[in-house]
């Protein structure tokens, strides 16, 4: 599957899904550049996992058939090359990275950055498009979306230095989490998945404590590591906030059962299936519960380009992969593989 850029031609491939397990690069024509408008040249693109999700359900939610093809693709970075005339202070040439929210690119919008080329609708600075120093590499940049969708959820359940942090799930949302609480100056960061690799990526990236749930409970691991309690004759961990990036509901109900007197809770993953939540214990408990889908976080967006722009932390073990996206069917699938991928980003040719 060869997919050149070409800059003259009106056509260009597009990633869409089209039903279940069926993703396709698909010719369309080339975005033209309303008046609000930007067009962005393309120059990495993560691929998530919602995207993989997309895929595999035939769509956003999978309930029901594609009305028309979804396009996909919303971590990404790369030049500008246009804008309309309503834009200002955006110059040609600009190097930025894309919030993709206020158009949904790549989640339900009629835009996707898995192509060479992408219109971003009410381009403005500071709120869709963020400008990059020359120092910091486009795939690089491209982790801005991630990073604040982590951030994000962070945010939302109100984390500080102080707080001891349980993260569940060590795929690249939960590595990007355990990037932002170092961020934030947080320690007691332990962190719990199945897969050895992911956990030996965590530990690479400063994880306090990182726990196989196949070796050891979550719990008991919790129990050690953050301390333990009792409340109205119920054990209890000295976690206080867990940040859910795995989609696992017994992980979750495990996190709720034993979730101390004011923790929090921020929902960052995607689920599938409903959760058995037991009210009472919620209530005695004061638990908070937050969902976070990352939606207007134009200012976590522009905080995570400063912290990968500042580098001081070694990201390397979160960007596992590189792949031309003239490869892009062996992206996906290296991107499905958790034993062999963190972060799977696509390249493209950097010249508009």
């Amino acid at each position: 599957m060869r997919q050149e850029r070409d800059t003259h031609s009106n056509l260009m491939p597009l990633a869409r899904v089209h039903g279940i397990g069926d993703v396709r690069l698909d010719p369309v024509p080339r975005p033209a550049c309303g008046p609000h408008d930007a067009i962005v040249a393309v120059a990495a693109c993560g691929i998530c996992g919602s995207d993989l999700s997309y895929i595999a359900q035939g769509g956003l939610g999978g309930t029901e058939p594609l009305a028309a093809p979804l396009p996909i693709g919303h971590e990404f970075a790369g030049t500008v090359i246009e804008v309309g005339a309503a834009v200002e202070g955006v110059p040609l040439g600009l190097r930025v990275a894309v919030n993709p929210d206020r158009a949904y690119i790549g989640g339900g919008g009629p835009d996707g950055a898995m192509a060479p080329f992408i219109r971003v609708s009410g381009a403005e600075l500071g709120e869709t498009l963020f400008p990059l120093p020359d120092t910091l590499s486009f795939a690089e940049a491209s982790l801005a979306e991630p990073m604040s969708v982590a951030l994000h959820g962070l945010r939302l359940a109100g984390v500080t230095a102080q707080d001891k942090v349980a993260i569940i799930g060590a795929g690249p949302i939960g590595l990007c989490a355990l990037v932002m609480l170092t961020h934030l100056g947080t320690k007691q960061v332990a962190i719990f998945d199945r897969v050895p690799e992911r956990l030996e990526r965590a530990c690479a990236l400063g994880a306090g404590l990182a726990v196989n749930v196949s070796e050891e409970p979550m719990e008991a691991a919790l129990a050690r590591y953050h301390g333990k309690g009792e409340r109205f004759g119920r054990p209890h961990v000295g976690t206080h906030v867990f940040v859910d990036c795995a989609g696992s509901v017994p992980a979750l109900e495990a996190a709720l059962s034993v979730a101390q007197y004011r923790a929090r809770v921020a929902v960052i993953a995607l689920h599938h299936a409903p959760l058995s939540l037991d009210l009472f214990h919620l209530m005695a408990n004061e638990i908070a519960l937050f969902g976070s889908i990352a939606d207007a976080r134009a200012a976590e967006f522009g905080e995570a380009i400063a912290m990968l722009a500042a580098g001081h932390q070694d990201l390397s073990p979160l960007v596992s992969h590189q792949i031309p996206f003239s490869r892009f069917a062996d992206a996906l699938a290296l991107a499905g593989d958790p034993s062999r991928a963190a972060k799977v980003v696509l390249t493209f040719d950097e010249a508009a």
